[in-house]
């Protein structure tokens, strides 16, 4: 009889423990939702909508991609947030750019060849911090997928590489230098790298005198290496730092494959 008592003891034990971590799990998840106000009645969301969305669709829409004019709000996000993950530091970088546009500064040089770099525009700066801080708490979802070009869809000019100009190469190798010369087992220089390494790229992305079809092959390329570039920034991971720069090293010795100096 004994051990019965003791196995009844036991399963009420475990009973209510398991009941009182369900009521806890349930409080938690109840106290976040409330943590967590809906940011579509917020008046910096109102804002987004009034004075971004006119050039700014949220996310990207396969089905409009005629009438874009500027990246999507997800895409904006997407590559600030990497850089400044600090919600005051996101909330001062989008407010500067704004303010100052400007092919230097800014972290989307693909966008500016693509829409031309944004105006300045006379923004209220209480309202234009309202709206940076609802891009940085607003969840803008996932970008759907998209035929768009893409390192995969990278072609030659009639059977040959592509002629760029030598200072153009000359940064090419840099990165691929700085690529394979790097050697670190600390998170934060990879982080850096990645900045580095954007930098960069930004001088080939920003160059004016490409156009054409050659514009859209470079844009081809660039567009398939600058999302590993951010991701390096934010990475938290030895190991995934280390696969995304294998990763980056073998997209840039493809490079060469499709462009050469003149």
């Amino acid at each position: 009889m004994k051990p019965f008592i003791k196995f009844l003891t036991i399963a009420i034990f475990a009973t209510t423990f398991l009941t009182s971590c369900n009521q806890k799990q349930t409080k938690t998840e109840a106290a976040t939702a409330l943590a967590q106000p809906n940011l579509t009645d917020t008046k910096g969301y109102e804002l987004m909508v009034s004075k971004c969305y006119i050039c700014h669709f949220e996310s990207p829409d396969p089905a409009k991609m005629d009438q874009m004019i500027a990246p999507p709000m997800l895409r904006v996000k997407e590559h600030y947030l990497p850089n400044y993950q600090n919600k005051e530091d996101f909330v001062k970088a989008i407010t500067y750019i704004v303010n100052n546009p400007s092919e230097e500064k800014t972290l989307m040089p693909g966008a500016i060849k693509k829409f031309n770099l944004m105006p300045k525009l006379n923004y209220n700066q209480d309202e234009l911090k309202l709206i940076a801080e609802t891009i940085y708490e607003y969840d803008f979802g996932s970008a759907p997928k998209m035929k768009m070009a893409m390192m995969d869809d990278l072609q030659l000019n009639d059977g040959n590489p592509w002629t760029l100009k030598p200072e153009t190469i000359e940064k090419a190798d840099s990165i691929l230098n700085s690529l394979y010369g790097f050697k670190s087992d600390n998170i934060k220089d990879y982080n850096q790298l990645g900045k580095d390494l954007f930098e960069q790229a930004k001088f080939i992305m920003l160059d004016k005198s490409y156009t054409g079809a050659k514009f859209d092959q470079i844009h081809n390329f660039f567009s398939g290496v600058e999302g590993d570039m951010h991701a390096l920034i934010e990475e938290k991971s030895i190991e995934n730092a280390k696969n995304t720069v294998d990763d980056l090293k073998l997209k840039f010795n493809n490079f060469y494959n499709f462009f050469t100096a003149e």
